[in-house]
């Protein structure tokens, strides 16, 4: 075979990840075990208050990411589209969860806007395409974008478990809504981490698109959507101090380790994460 072909769909015997139990096992709606009361009685800092209105608004763009994604190739591959189902479910949950974060604490009015100027990257320009552009160069890449998409994504979910981690540290009440969260989050990256771990050893073309991906990509996901303020102050707050940077580290060995991916891009990811 070919090192660059790569079927639609994986093979029964590779697929370690039970797809099925995961949409059996899906975690809905948070509101009825979070205990909200200490946060109003010790309201968050508020910066700690905006990364939650960040990552709640990442959590809500996932219908967006599912579109980009679904008028690709990834769309014929059923395992993965199965994954995305319950994926997106449980995303929707996790922002309502954070919602009501928002909701009982006092000073979630007097957050700045989030809205403003986008920040402008050369690189990030293809990141800009709208869904029909999108189909039309996936078009051409065919089925080796689907490794691309699990890489990207799984990149994504260590970025923004590194946030969660963050903000559960900022209290004990948030520790105990969050810690949940991240194991929810756990459980999509082992899906991501098997398939883009084999996809990329299949193909040497699907090495060489997602290298390419990792070096251009806005982090986390979806950024180039947002205000230039509020991708700094998500770069500040969860990568700007040492425990941060570690952070960043971190999540730079564990990209250089992927099948295929070299150090020097492993390292364009964390200086991207940076601020």
């Amino acid at each position: 075979m070919n090192s660059d072909s790569e079927t639609a769909t994986a093979p029964p015997e590779t697929a370690g990840f039970d797809v099925r139990e995961f949409a059996r096992t899906a975690h809905g709606n948070h509101r009825a075990t979070l205990d909200l009361r200490p946060l109003a009685e010790e309201p968050l800092d508020a910066e700690s208050l905006r990364l939650v209105r960040a990552l709640r608004d990442m959590e809500r763009a996932t219908l967006h990411r599912v579109r980009d994604l679904l008028v690709t190739a990834t769309h014929k591959d059923a395992r993965v589209t199965a994954f995305l189902t319950t994926w997106m479910f449980e995303r929707f949950w996790i922002a309502d969860a954070l919602d009501a974060v928002l909701d009982v604490s006092p000073a979630t009015g007097d957050l700045p806007p989030s809205a403003g100027p986008a920040r402008w990257a050369p690189a990030e320009r293809r990141e800009r395409r709208g869904p029909v552009a999108r189909s039309l160069v996936a078009g051409i890449t065919g089925t080796q974008i689907v490794a691309e998409h699990m890489t990207t994504g799984l990149v994504d979910e260590w970025i923004t478990q590194a946030a969660y981690r963050r903000l559960a540290g900022a209290s004990p009440a948030m520790a105990s809504i969050i810690n949940p969260v991240v194991e929810i989050k756990h459980r999509h990256s082992r899906f991501l981490a098997e398939e883009a771990e084999r996809r990329l050893r299949r193909s040497a073309r699907a090495r060489r698109l997602t290298r390419r991906a990792l070096r251009r990509t806005a982090w986390p996901l979806g950024s180039v959507d947002r205000s230039e303020h509020e991708r700094t102050f998500f770069e500040r707050q969860v990568f700007g101090d040492r425990r941060g940077r570690a952070e960043a580290h971190r999540i730079r060995a564990r990209v250089a380790a992927l099948p295929g991916i070299r150090p020097r891009v492993a390292s364009i990811v964390e200086s991207r994460l940076l601020p």
